[in-house]
């Protein structure tokens, strides 16, 4: 049953990922010189937020496709906290979650 739950945990990431990729290039696509000033500050911080958003996606699809043994785990220091900075005024830390594997050794 575990790996169901983890193939279907993969899969929800893997969509998310898919989502957020087609957002970004829509919005990479659109011409800043078509667009006010504001326009273009704003599409430029949507993108970087949403470029936040995949990594931190991409980091869980990665320990699910550990954990479903379709991928090899990372160096335990790739699964420390990671600090982001979307903007000068926001910053968040996430930690990303750790394969069992990984789990395991570090127990």
């Amino acid at each position: 049953m575990s790996d169901l739950a983890d193939l279907t945990r993969l899969y929800g990431h893997v969509k998310n990922i898919i989502a957020m990729r087609k957002r970004l290039a829509a919005l990479s696509d659109k011409n800043l010189y078509d667009m006010t000033p504001k326009q273009a500050q704003k599409n430029g911080a949507d993108r970087t937020w949403l470029c936040m958003d995949i990594d931190k996606a991409e980091r869980e699809a990665h320990a699910a496709a550990v954990d479903c043994g379709l991928a090899d785990p990372r160096s335990p220091e790739s699964y420390g906290p990671v600090d982001y900075r979307p903007s000068a005024f926001h910053h968040y830390r996430h930690t990303p979650t750790v394969p069992k594997c990984r789990q395991e050794k570090a127990a």
